[in-house]
C-alpha cells in the first residue's frame, strides 16, 4: 500500500467513526446498516467531481501556471486533472476505486456540466465521458435509469449526466438557439438540467434574486421542450416563485436534486413547504443536500441531514424524497511534484451568493459525518430513525431512479443517445 493509499484510508475511517459517533450507533446498528447498504442500489441524485490529481496532472497544471495561462483556463485543466485522471492513471484509478468502495454508491449524477454556458457544458461533457470510456470495466455512462439497473445486476456502476447551466445565457445566438441545442444536448447523454443558477438568467429567476418575476414566457418554452426530450428539469438553486411555476407548468415530474427544507433552515437555498408539495404533487423528487452551512446554520451534522429528510418525507411522502449530496470527495494529493499555488481569479458571476448566505462552514462536508464516503452511515441513521428497509431503499436510490423512468416514459421526441 502506498503512502498516498494509506492517508485515505485513515481519512475514510476518521469520517466513518465521526459519523458512527454522532448517531450514537451500537455495533449491531452498524452491521445491519452496512450489510443492507451493500445490497442496495444507492443512486446520489448530485454529485460533484470528485478530486483525484496524479503526478503527471500536478505537472501539466504547474507547466500551465508557470506558462501565465489565463485564470479561467487553469481553472478548466484543474477540474480535467482532478476528474478524469483517474481513466489515464493506474495509481489514480485505484484510488478512485477505493472512494466508490467506501461509499457503496452504484448511481451517480454527476454535476457534468459545470458553468453558465455552452463552452463549460462541453468541456465538463468531455471530462466524463473520458472517464466512462476509460473505465468502462467498472463504469457504464447511463442515458436510462434502467442502464443503471442493470449495471448494478452486474456489478458495475453507473454514471448519469446533470448540468446546472443550460439553458443559460452564454455561447448562444438567442433563445431559438438554446432551444435547439437542448435536443444536442439529450443526444449527448444529459437527462438533467437546472433551469437557473442562483440569478435570473432568460428563463427565469434563481434562489439569489431579490425580486423574484418567477418563469419567463421563454422558460414556458424550455420547460416544454425538456419535457418533450425527457430531460429532467431541476430547480435547487431557482426561486420560490419559478420553482412553483415550472411544476404546474411540467407535464413530467420535476426535481430539486439537493436542497433543504426551508421549515427546518429557513436558507434560500431551500424550498418551502408549498415548493415540497408543489413537486410531490407532480410525482417529483427532492434530494437533501449534504452541506453544513444549509443545514444548519451553525453547520451541520448527518443528525441534521436525517432530520431534513423526516421533514420532506413528512410533507412529500416517501415516495419522493432521497439524497443528492452536493458533495465530491478529495484524495489526499501526490506525494510529488508539489502543486504550485493556484492564481486568484475574480469568481463567476452567476453563482451570486447575497450577503449572509453562505453561512457558518464546519468540517462535517469534508472530514466529518456528511463527507462523501460516508454514504453508509446514512442507511444506518435512516434504519435508527426507524425507517423500513423497503423505505431505506427508496431514498438512498429508488426514488431518484423512479424520477428518471418516469420523465423518460412522458418524453415525446425519442433521441437515442449514450
Amino acid at each position: 500500500m502506498t503512502e498516498r493509499e494509506r492517508k485515505l484510508r485513515e481519512h475514510i475511517a476518521a469520517c466513518h467513526r465521526r459519523a458512527r459517533e454522532h448517531l450514537g450507533a451500537s455495533d449491531a446498528d452498524v452491521e445491519r446498516g452496512f450489510e443492507l447498504h451493500r445490497e442496495l442500489l444507492v443512486c446520489d441524485s448530485f454529485t460533484l467531481p470528485w478530486s483525484i490529481a496524479s503526478s503527471d496532472g500536478i505537472r501539466r497544471l504547474n507547466a500551465a501556471i508557470e506558462a501565465g495561462w489565463d485564470v479561467s483556463e487553469i481553472e478548466q485543466l484543474s477540474l480535467d486533472v482532478r476528474a478524469a485522471d483517474c481513466a489515464l492513471d493506474d495509481e489514480a484509478a485505484h484510488l478512485h476505486e477505493v472512494i466508490f468502495e467506501a461509499s457503496g454508491v452504484n448511481c451517480t449524477v454527476i454535476n457534468a456540466g459545470p458553468g453558465p454556458g455552452l463552452k463549460y457544458a462541453l468541456r465538463g461533457l468531455g471530462r466524463f465521458q473520458q472517464v466512462c470510456d476509460g473505465l468502462r470495466e467498472r463504469w457504464t455512462k447511463a442515458t436510462e435509469a434502467q442502464h443503471a439497473r442493470d449495471a448494478f445486476a452486474e456489478g458495475r456502476r453507473a454514471m448519469m449526466f446533470s448540468a446546472n447551466n443550460p439553458p443559460a445565457d452564454a455561447g448562444f445566438e438567442d433563445g431559438y438557439d438554446q432551444l435547439r441545442w437542448l435536443e444536442w444536448f439529450q443526444r449527448v447523454g444529459f437527462r438533467m438540467m437546472h433551469l437557473t443558477y442562483n440569478r435570473r438568467n432568460w428563463v427565469g429567476d434563481g434562489c439569489m434574486e431579490v425580486n423574484e418575476g418567477g418563469l419567463s414566457a421563454f422558460g414556458h418554452d424550455v420547460v416544454a421542450r425538456m419535457n418533450e426530450l425527457g430531460i429532467v428539469i431541476d430547480t435547487p438553486h431557482t426561486g420560490t416563485k419559478t420553482t412553483l411555476q415550472a411544476a404546474e407548468a411540467s407535464t413530467a415530474p420535476i426535481a430539486a436534486s439537493h436542497t433543504i427544507c426551508r421549515a427546518v433552515r429557513d436558507h434560500r437555498r431551500g424550498k418551502t413547504d408549498e415548493e415540497l408539495r408543489a413537486i410531490a404533487d407532480g410525482g417529483g423528487f427532492v434530494g437533501i443536500t449534504c452541506v453544513p452551512l444549509f443545514l444548519r446554520e451553525d453547520g451541520g451534522t448527518i443528525l441534521d441531514l436525517l432530520d431534513h429528510i423526516e421533514h420532506a418525507v413528512g410533507v412529500m411522502g416517501i415516495d419522493h424524497v432521497g439524497i443528492g449530496t452536493d458533495n465530491g470527495y478529495v484524495v489526499p494529493p501526490p506525494e510529488e511534484p508539489e502543486m504550485l499555488p493556484m492564481p486568484r481569479g475574480r469568481g463567476h458571476w452567476w453563482s451570486h451568493w447575497l450577503p449572509g448566505t453562505i453561512g457558518t462552514p464546519n468540517d462535517e462536508r469534508s472530514n466529518g459525518s456528511l463527507t462523501w464516503v460516508c454514504w453508509p452511515y446514512f442507511t444506518v441513521g435512516l434504519l435508527m430513525r426507524g425507517y423500513t428497509e423497503e423505505q431505506v431503499a427508496k431514498i438512498v436510490g429508488g426514488n431518484a431512479l423512479r424520477l428518471f423512468e418516469d420523465v423518460e416514459a412522458a418524453a415525446t421526441v425519442r433521441v437515442r443517445s449514450g
